[in-house]
């Protein structure tokens, strides 16, 4: 069962003459909201990487298996807007004297990293993909997590969700005071810390996803969480006597 917060602040005036706090009754409320939305995108994390005496052999293996990757993101339909892939990293690798670790060794090699980023919205693919990246090898996977294409009409659903929390609980503790809403003062997506400081704890905006992966024989298996979208508001109502 969700817990709602929320205070109601009724004090003489020249008590909130400072900070930009009213300096008339008003009351501060929390809204809060939580949406879940099935998973439809995948991101995919995970990094060539390549090592080998020469830099310019290991730069060149760590490209050729780039080339490969894009070939088979290409047959899969995805888009390049969907793949980033913009960053080298070379770095020197020197050999450890047993005993001595504050000393550097002798240089043995180079290890060069490329990163990729890639968003999956066709979900049923994506498990195929990762085990034929695995497979090209030198590939070291970061992660996998779930999201959402339209995480912005999600967001906006979820505030909006938020400020008629916030409006439904300022109106049922006003209602037992003989006092209404005369107008909106402010809104936040984060605490007025003037006021919170004394009322409520921190606030968060969040997405918060879990995720369960199961192998199996043949092509991997993945289970996808629902991405759930957290959203807080902070409303500062100015208040009169209910008519």
């Amino acid at each position: 069962m969700k817990t709602l917060l929320f205070t109601f602040f009724l004090l003489p005036g020249i008590l909130f003459a400072q900070g930009g706090l009213p300096n008339e009754p008003y009351i501060y409320v929390e809204g809060k909201a939580e949406i879940k939305k099935a998973a439809d995108l995948v991101s995919l994390r995970f990094e060539l990487v390549a090592r080998n005496a020469d830099q310019t052999k290991a730069n060149q293996e760590v490209q050729v298996k780039a080339s490969k990757i894009f070939a088979m993101l290409d047959e899969r339909k995805i888009a390049q807007d969907d793949v980033v892939a913009s960053d080298l990293r070379s770095e020197p690798q020197f050999q450890q004297e047993p005993g001595r670790p504050e000393e550097q060794g002798k240089l043995i090699g180079y290890v060069v990293t490329r990163p990729f980023l890639v968003k999956v919205r066709d979900l049923k693919i994506f498990p195929q993909l990762v085990d034929d990246l695995i497979a090209l090898g030198g590939l070291e996977f970061s992660g996998i997590q779930e999201g959402l294409g339209k995480e912005k009409e999600v967001m906006d659903e979820s505030w909006g969700a938020a400020l008629a929390d916030a409006r439904t609980k300022a109106e049922k503790t006003l209602k037992t005071s003989g006092m209404t809403i005369r107008s909106v003062f402010a809104i936040s997506p984060v605490n007025f810390p003037e006021i919170s400081s004394r009322i409520f704890g921190s606030s968060q905006v969040a997405f918060s996803v879990a995720r369960d992966l199961m192998n199996k024989q043949g092509v991997s298996q993945y289970r996808l969480a629902p991405v759930t979208v957290s959203q807080s508001v902070h409303v500062i109502y100015l208040i009169a006597p209910a008519k």
